[in-house]
């Protein structure tokens, strides 16, 4: 009895994420004329601009460029968007805080869910993109779902621990946007690590958001998967993170409502 007991909760919060997911994104785009479709907006548009510049203006860049280019927008989208609604998510949805029987653990994530749904519907685009520009997807993409999932536990793990300064200081949604605007020059979204040079490189490595990018790239334009070792050190990377934010949430989240 025990031990149904934890799983019977678990199922319980999984069947509620889902559905406060599922109704987000509907209430998203449900008065929109185009509805989901204005998920694709943002990417298409940054895709379309940034291809451009950096093929028509600025010729040079390799041969799968516009492949590699959809893979890290797309994903530096839905990360940045991510963050940035979990930092929020306590203030503005402060409404789920009431529900004894919602863990607040479930508005943040559901907050980071949302955006992956966006992504989703982006995913076909990008898919065809690097088929056009690469010939094919390869077999490596098998691996693509694994890193989607250390994305997401890396931006749950983030916004978590934001939401938390945002409930005590506003100030912190600002400072999460800031860093999030200037953070896609530091992050190789439209460019690769090997074309930074030498004195940058490490930094950018060093950046978990950027090697998510490279490995999403290897597995779906380059067509090779990561080394174990450098896929275990991100695995642990984005894991830690997600650890350390839903402690530091669980630790804070029943003085959300003394401070709203």
């Amino acid at each position: 009895m025990s031990a149904a007991l934890p799983v019977g909760r678990v199922q319980r919060s999984a069947s509620l994420v889902a559905h406060l997911t599922a109704r987000e994104f509907r209430v998203r785009y449900q008065s929109a004329f185009l509805g989901w479709l204005w998920a694709l907006a943002p990417v298409l548009a940054r895709f379309t601009v940034l291809g451009v510049v950096f093929t028509a203006l600025l010729p040079g860049r390799g041969p799968d460029y516009l492949a590699e280019l959809a893979v890290g927008v797309l994903a530096w989208t839905w990360f940045s968007g991510g963050v940035l609604n979990a930092t929020t998510s306590a203030v503005d949805r402060a409404d789920l805080l009431t529900q004894p029987a919602l863990p607040r653990q479930v508005v943040p994530v559901v907050s980071v869910l949302t955006d992956a749904f966006d992504y989703l519907a982006g995913l076909p685009v990008l898919l065809l993109v690097v088929a056009l520009d690469t010939g094919g997807v390869p077999l490596s993409a098998l691996l693509f779902p694994l890193l989607l999932v250390l994305q997401g536990c890396l931006t749950v793990g983030l916004g978590m621990a934001a939401s938390v300064g945002d409930v005590h200081l506003r100030d912190t949604r600002l400072g999460v946007g800031l860093v999030l605007s200037v953070g896609i020059y530091v992050t190789p979204v439209f460019y690769s690590v090997d074309t930074v040079p030498a004195a940058l490189a490490e930094v950018v490595r060093w950046n978990p958001v950027g090697a998510l990018i490279e490995a999403q790239r290897q597995v779906l334009v380059a067509g090779t998967v990561p080394g174990a070792g450098s896929l275990a050190a991100l695995a642990a990377v984005c894991l830690g993170v997600l650890a350390g934010g839903w402690a530091l949430h669980r630790r804070f989240a029943p003085t959300f409502l003394d401070h709203l």
